[in-house]
């Protein structure tokens, strides 16, 4: 990839709103793809045929095959050719609706303290779709700084391949696994300095895979796909709090400002603690051991009672948004706006 990127002038140009301060190929996101298929269909091969129903489950691993080929794909085209948002949007939930079709929906739910809520498909199919877009988007606006997407992907892509053996969920085991395998070897070159970013092509690849591997269970599965356990949302929510918090303000403080919620800026949380100082591999090793908190708490779903690990988890998701905050309102005084 670095070598069709020079060859062809495959770039990441600079400019004043992005971090790096020279051009950089993009093409990082290719690797992760092709690498993760190969894993994952070698993982099948070896260990998951006994998994899948002959018909069923290849059907449902070939739909969510074929969204993620289309938010590749998407992804990479961007790259080169700047697509308007809707259309964007239109593509991605194209997508979302691949995966709905592969029965890996958002069908029920488990709440602390009330327990399982089931959902009717008229809402469960939707909610898979926004679902899968919504983290997909976040996951692609935290591709600001090297290493920082491909790192904090890893990481939880690692806790879900943690909690889904604990489980006996052995299908998001294999699929976490060959995530953070693929992750790892991009990685070595986008650790800063980075020698390559994974590009939009990268970035809405990984975070359709970070939405989609809750989906397929991480609780003990009776069965794999497309009979899937209720969906444990808060320690998913807990894995994906970076992403998915640093989204929401950012569509708060558009909106607040008469702004398209698509619209770029420079108030990420990323660069609020990169104005503050904090760069490189210090801001990496930050929110990195922010990751592997939330990971630790989204794990104690799974190996406490959960009327206990709730409490932390709210306690912990307060804390960090308050953390959050008070760098916002530090970042303002230093002659941002919060």
């Amino acid at each position: 990839m670095l070598v069709l990127a020079h060859r062809y002038d495959w770039y990441d140009h600079h400019n004043s709103r992005k971090i790096h301060t020279s051009d950089t190929p993009r093409l990082g996101g290719i690797g992760i793809f092709l690498s993760f298929l190969l894993a994952s269909a070698l993982g099948i091969v070896l260990v998951g045929l006994p998994l899948l129903p002959v018909w069923e489950g290849y059907r449902s691993i070939l739909l969510l095959g074929a969204g993620l080929v289309i938010m590749h794909g998407l992804g990479l085209y961007d790259d080169f050719v700047n697509l308007r948002a809707p259309l964007k949007l239109a593509i991605q939930i194209v997508a979302g609706v691949f995966v709905a079709l592969s029965g890996a929906t958002v069908s029920a739910i488990d709440l602390p303290w009330y327990g399982v809520l089931s959902i009717p498909s008229w809402i469960a199919v939707p909610a898979t779709v926004f679902w899968v877009v919504s983290v997909s988007n976040a996951v692609n606006l935290i591709d600001g700084a090297d290493g920082l997407a491909g790192g904090v992907g890893l990481i939880i892509a690692l806790f879900v391949g943690l909690i889904a053996i604990g489980q006996g969920s052995p299908l998001p085991a294999l699929f976490a696994s060959a995530l953070v395998g693929s992750l790892a070897g991009f990685l070595v070159y986008n650790m800063p300095p980075a020698r390559i970013f994974m590009g939009d092509g990268g970035s809405l690849a990984l975070g359709y895979l970070l939405s989609v591997l809750p989906l397929l269970g991480l609780e003990r599965a009776h069965g794999p796909v497309p009979i899937l356990p209720p969906l444990a949302i808060i320690p998913v929510l807990t894995l994906l709090y970076i992403p998915i918090v640093d989204t929401v303000l950012a569509i708060f403080r558009r909106l607040g400002r008469g702004q398209p919620i698509h619209a770029a800026d420079r108030e990420h949380i990323h660069h609020r603690l990169i104005d503050l100082g904090i760069h490189g591999r210090r801001l990496l090793a930050v929110i990195y051991g922010a990751a592997v908190v939330f990971g630790v708490v989204a794990a104690g779903w799974f190996t406490i009672d959960r009327e206990t690990s709730a409490v932390i988890t709210f306690i912990v998701w307060f804390v960090a948004l308050a953390t959050i905050i008070a760098i916002g309102k530090r970042h303002g005084r230093n002659g941002e706006s919060v």
